[in-house]
């Protein structure tokens, strides 16, 4: 698993008594999220501490900045919506499954948390959905260390890099998780899957999202921001394909090759520079996890060690 940014603490490990007792009294919320009628066999003897590692499928992302335009400069429209609409129905028909899986599950936690951001492999169950890391390549399974924070937001924006244009009126404002939540650590690079073809190559990326876990029948991650810089060079390129043409941002973005020319959305100012900052908000529902890998957090290493596990199928959908 590629290891790329852990702001790892080191810390004693949890006993196996405390580890068994805490896997045994997640089971009762877990079984009520639907995960009894979704396997069978000895599912629940196989499955990875639910305390240990939970894992939060997106199911609404939404570009808020910059905005896109599409047209010529006689009849140029902002596209925005059209593209988050295209984003949403990848994510309804599970043609996008970007999972957030977090080792542990626990607001209060303050040392060892790993978050993996996983192209992950997702079918609708009975009573909740099932996701998987099996087949993904390691290679797409991006690390990182992330802090849970209690009192105040979790993730501002970088300064100077939001276009007043798009903060207000009938825009949809970007998300100030508020505690508590969590941040990721810097994550020097990762592909946003957008669209089965297409994936955004971000660098300088931070995830952050408030939790909420008092439902028992659905818990989910809210308040979501996915922050991430563009840089203009990979803009300029076809990237993928978006509805079988080629996509390539840098045509749709307001100072870069786009229609609109009453303001700017290319950054020359804030490092990294020569690049534009992109902000989506995003939800995440609670799913049912099996892992071929899971990740370390005993405090044993700085560095994140990776060790197989055995995989946990589905008896109703295939897994």
């Amino acid at each position: 698993m590629t290891q790329l940014s852990t702001q790892r603490r080191p810390g004693a490990p949890s006993s196996g008594l405390q580890r068994a007792r805490r896997f045994t009294a997640a089971l009762l919320p877990l079984a009520s999220l639907g995960l009894a009628t979704c396997y069978s066999g000895d599912f629940f003897d196989r499955l990875v501490d639910p305390n240990a590692t939970a894992a939060f499928r997106i199911i609404a992302l939404t570009l808020v900045d910059p905005h896109t335009y599409s047209g010529d400069t006689v009849e140029c429209r902002d596209s925005t919506a059209n593209y988050n609409s295209f984003f949403a129905e990848n994510i309804v028909q599970f043609d996008t499954n970007t999972t957030l899986v977090l080792h542990p599950l626990d607001p209060r936690v303050d040392r060892d948390t790993v978050l993996d951001v996983v192209p992950a492999v997702c079918v609708p169950g009975e009573t909740i959905v099932n996701c998987t890391d099996k087949d993904v390549p390691a290679a797409k399974i991006i690390t990182a260390g992330f802090n849970n924070i209690e009192g105040g937001t979790c993730l501002a924006p970088v300064a100077g890099s939001l276009n007043p244009l798009y903060m207000g009126g009938t825009n949809e404002p970007l998300h100030a998780p508020r505690s508590p939540c969590f941040v990721s650590a810097m994550i020097p690079s990762l592909n946003l899957s957008l669209a089965p073809t297409l994936d955004l190559p971000l660098s300088n990326v931070q995830i952050a999202a408030a939790y909420q876990l008092e439902s028992e029948t659905s818990q989910k991650l809210v308040q979501g921001v996915i922050r991430g810089f563009l840089p203009s060079n990979l803009a300029m390129t076809v990237i993928g394909d978006l509805k079988g043409l080629p996509f390539t941002p840098w045509v749709l973005f307001a100072g870069g090759g786009a229609c609109y020319l009453d303001t700017s959305d290319v950054d020359t100012v804030t490092a990294p520079k020569d690049g534009v900052w992109m902000y989506f908000n995003f939800t995440a529902e609670r799913v049912a996890w099996t892992s071929d890998t899971m990740t370390d957090t005993s405090g044993s290493s700085d560095t994140g060690i990776t060790t197989t596990a055995t995989s946990v199928t589905s008896a109703t959908t295939g897994l």
